[in-house]
């Protein structure tokens, strides 16, 4: 009797210590606190193994402060991350998922997650939301909606984010250029391009990209794909032709850095803009790498929505989305993690929207004043892109990939001359169906 009375001291003493700390952790509801409590009642501690994309060192200590935030709050739980950086992480993502090796928790961006539930890769989360291990009741339905297929839910929103048009401000200043707003047009761009080369010597900006492609057509009221994912989306490949044709308009005038410079970036923080090579940033930047920029630059820079964006190119995207391997043997466990990643408090101001803004009204409201300008900055930017933009598109085609690969290809031929704009839009169109044609793409 002796013995049972000392444990039942003992266990309402670790209760009352653990309930203790997770209050401390900033947690936002009680359920985190009784998880907390589940979790350290394990005989024996779990190592979760997690992965994500990483191309800035910045990216490695913001998760890692998270981690031990995590394991601070979970003591019998452990997180081994690995992170690959750039182009690397797909493929790598791909070998384990044919060894059957993925880790526990996955980062996967929202233009890849449908290949993966397509493969059956990942774990619905549904049984975690409803009980609320996973809380989402805060959380407007549509931050996640992109995760989930047929009704189930694979994947959560770590992050809002969006495409951004970044500006160095001091460059604009000594062209005598205004920054731009949110009614800015591609032909005040094309204006500032040259203003800014003859009066400062410097590029106005870089060449477009893929995504830049992607809100063209969504300018024009089009789509990359049709409704079925199985063909392209837009009939008149004059859009392509004239994407392309302004392009090199602006190259020809030595408007925009050459492509050379651009294949040579290794980094995020590589690249000419963060560099000071140009005025404008539009290389495929998104909102919540401006501090990149920033640390690299050593001042405050802007944010502007792409030129004639007007009142739907922009779109406001999931940074990423966490998802647990269907294979995972530790899926409880993966769930409390991500359940902290998205309402923790102490975890939201660590990251300090560094992986996009939260979007759990409680913790915005917990997190606003401890935010940087800099961060003030992208919550007002992501505002204007909400009041200003359109719903994003749905995921991917499980062939998205490959037409990335084929436009970046198409482009180079087309700014090195090639060919013409006129004979890549065929090509585009040809080689798309192709890659399109037959995928089996999950319902949204």
């Amino acid at each position: 009797m002796r013995k049972i009375g000392i444990g039942i001291l003992l266990l309402v003493a670790v209760v009352l210590t653990l309930c203790m700390s997770a209050m401390g952790t900033g947690s936002v509801f009680d359920r985190e606190r009784m998880s907390s409590i589940r979790a350290s009642e394990s005989p024996e501690p779990v190592t979760l193994r997690m992965t994500y994309w990483a191309n800035s060192q910045l990216t490695v200590e913001k998760n890692e402060a998270v981690i031990r935030l995590f394991e601070q709050a979970h003591p019998s739980i452990r997180v081994k991350a690995e992170y690959f950086w750039g182009d690397a992480y797909t493929g790598n993502l791909s070998v384990m998922a044919a060894t059957n090796s993925l880790p526990d928790i996955i980062r996967i961006d929202y233009t890849d997650i449908s290949e993966y539930i397509e493969k059956d890769l990942l774990l619905p989360l549904n049984s975690y939301i409803e009980s609320n291990v996973i809380d989402l009741r805060s959380s407007h339905p549509v931050h996640n909606q992109g995760a989930t297929v047929n009704g189930l839910t694979y994947g959560i929103n770590i992050g809002n984010n969006a495409l951004v048009m970044f500006y160095n401000p001091r460059l604009l200043e000594e062209a005598g250029v205004e920054p731009p707003g949110p009614d800015y047009t591609w032909e005040q761009y094309e204006d500032d391009l040259r203003m800014i080369k003859q009066r400062t010597g410097v590029y106005g900006d870089t060449t477009l990209t893929f995504k830049h492609f992607q809100v063209w057509l969504r300018q024009q009221g089009k789509s990359l794909y049709n409704s079925s994912r199985s063909g392209l989306g837009y009939e008149d490949d004059e859009l392509f032709v004239a994407f392309f044709k302004q392009q090199l308009r602006w190259m020809d005038e030595d408007l925009v850095s050459t492509a050379a410079l651009e294949q040579s970036t290794r980094g995020l923080d590589d690249g000419a803009f963060p560099k000071g090579l140009t005025a404008f940033g539009a290389q495929t930047y998104w909102s919540n790498q401006i501090d990149i920029m920033e640390n690299q630059l050593g001042f405050p820079i802007g944010l502007a929505m792409y030129p004639g964006s007007g009142e739907r190119g922009m779109y406001i995207k999931p940074s990423f989305y966490h998802g647990i391997a269907r294979s995972s043997a530790h899926p409880d466990e993966a769930a409390l993690f991500i359940d902290f990643f998205t309402n923790n408090i102490e975890a939201a101001k660590s990251l300090s929207g560094y992986f996009g803004l939260p979007y759990n009204p409680t913790v915005i409201a917990s997190i606003k004043d401890s935010l940087s300008l800099t961060q003030r900055k992208v919550l007002d930017y992501l505002a204007l892109v909400e009041q200003r933009g359109s719903p994003i598109d749905p995921p991917e085609s499980a062939a998205g990939a490959e037409l990335v690969k084929l436009f970046n290809s198409l482009q180079r031929e087309i700014l090195y001359k090639r060919i013409t704009p006129e004979a890549g839009a065929a090509r585009f169109r040809s080689e798309a169906a192709g890659k399109l044609s037959g995928q089996s793409n999950p319902t949204p």
